[in-house]
């Protein structure tokens, strides 16, 4: 622990913010949290600037069977962030000359269905084709060797390098990677070259019989809306994609650091942050990173969840910069990535706009209803129930929307796009202006007859 500490004073990071650190954008973060009621499950947030946590909170419970409420430093399952950290082990290897990113994997696992195609770069990036539809029997502890098995008889979705599709299975096979050339578990593997390094105590595995001191309860919620409990899961499935447990503050700090810790972790990170491509084209996601903007700054993000919990993360590069969101519910009801983008605008200095709910009639409520497009096949549906709009998107779930002055709509809970219906002489709706994440300029959907 005394090496760890002097590391980290070498270093500069900083690991707590004095009174004048507190940023002059607290209360409006505070306002925010309020959303999260304080009798259910929760959230907890962290803000990291420069390697000094300068923003943390938590609001609602984090036992709703004890009454015990979240803390700044509850622990929960992190579901995909753990991918973040699986490929900067992996990237750790490439450096240290282990491995190479077009390594093929039959290098290591020469049995798996098409080992001699795949690259480890097509794993890291999703583009490998390895396919997440297999049956997963979640109560059943999962070890590497049945894993591999499971995932190898899914065959893959495409050809390696030809599409891109979001794969959890791929990052499985990382992790026996991982085990292959360390001789590590890959959570092991993933502290030794990773957390241990980086000085990230508070993120890491515990297995389903572990005793994880501030752990939240995760909880899910049934069709009503009333809170349940998660379908009975093993944390051992998810391996490499996504049984990582943490905090908020361990998060953040993470990204601070494998942004600018000594060498080779920059270079590691600019590799990670870099967006993968397939036939010129730029896809959605990097190694274990994904690139976005928040109201016009570049920045990197990466959501996760897994049963009875969900979590986000946003860093901003150019101004070092990280946000983390963890709550312990997988039907919250304020979204993480809700939560963290907000957070992240108001610390970036370019906060979103905000919205004033207000009474609209029912007459202009039932204009809404209709089918909109958005593009191609694609279309949006708003439909009236009892009195409320709702909205969806081609066959997925309906959101609420609440009506608004200034003749704005938003996602209930939400906060970040807001749609503006656009009427003819005879007030009916012909086409709407979506404003997707807040931004000025909108999408135009107009209405099928």
């Amino acid at each position: 622990m005394k090496k760890v500490g002097l590391l980290a004073l070498a270093l500069g990071w900083i690991v707590a913010a004095s009174a004048s650190d507190v940023p002059d954008w607290k209360p409006k973060a505070d306002a925010m949290l309020r959303e999260v009621p304080v009798d259910a499950p929760g959230a907890s947030v962290a803000v990291v600037r420069g390697g000094t946590l300068v923003y943390a909170a938590s609001r609602g419970l984090a036992s709703l069977e004890l009454n015990v409420k979240l803390s700044e430093a509850s622990t929960f399952h992190i579901g995909s962030l753990t991918k973040t950290v699986t490929a900067a082990a992996i990237m750790k290897l490439q450096t240290e000359g282990r491995l190479g990113l077009d390594d093929p994997i039959a290098r290591w696992l020469p049995t798996f269905p098409g080992a001699g195609g795949i690259t480890v770069r097509e794993l890291l990036n999703h583009t490998s084709g390895v396919s997440d539809g297999w049956e997963v029997p979640l109560a059943q502890p999962l070890d590497t060797d049945q894993r591999l098995a499971l995932i190898g008889k899914a065959g893959s979705d495409f050809p390696p390098g030809t599409d891109w599709r979001y794969s959890n299975s791929g990052y499985m096979v990382l992790g026996a990677i991982l085990e292959k050339i360390t001789g590590l578990a890959w959570s092991d593997a993933e502290r030794a070259l990773v957390l241990d390094p980086l000085g990230i105590a508070s993120l890491g595995y515990h297995d389903d019989a572990a005793i994880v001191k501030g752990m939240a309860s995760g909880y899910s919620a049934a069709r009503d809306g009333k809170v349940i409990k998660p379908v009975l899961y093993s944390i051992a499935g998810p391996g490499a994609a996504g049984a990582l447990d943490g905090d908020g503050r361990g998060v953040a700090t993470l990204l601070h650091r494998l942004a600018t810790g000594p060498a080779p972790w920059p270079a590691i990170f600019k590799t990670m942050t870099t967006p993968a491509s397939v036939a010129g084209h730029a896809l959605p996601y990097g190694l274990g990173t994904a690139p976005g903007n928040v109201r016009g700054v570049a920045v990197l993000e990466h959501a996760g969840g897994i049963e009875g919990y969900s979590a986000y993360y946003v860093y901003a590069p150019g101004q070092d910069i990280a946000v983390a969101v963890l709550e312990n519910s997988d039907a919250p009801h304020v979204g993480a990535r809700s939560l963290a983008r907000r957070i992240a605008a108001l610390a970036l200095g370019v906060p979103y706009r905000t919205f004033e709910p207000a009474h609209w009639s029912s007459d202009r409520i039932a204009a809404l209803a209709g089918r909109y497009v958005i593009e191609g096949r694609s279309h949006h549906v708003i439909a009236i129930h009892d009195g409320a709009p709702w909205i969806r998107r081609d066959d997925g779930p309906e959101k609420r929307l609440v009506p608004c002055a200034d003749n704005v709509l938003i996602y209930a809970n939400d906060g970040t796009d807001f749609i503006e219906p656009i009427s003819n002489d005879q007030g009916r709706v012909r086409a709407i202006r979506f404003h997707v994440d807040g931004e000025a300029t909108p999408r135009i959907e107009e209405r099928l007859p």
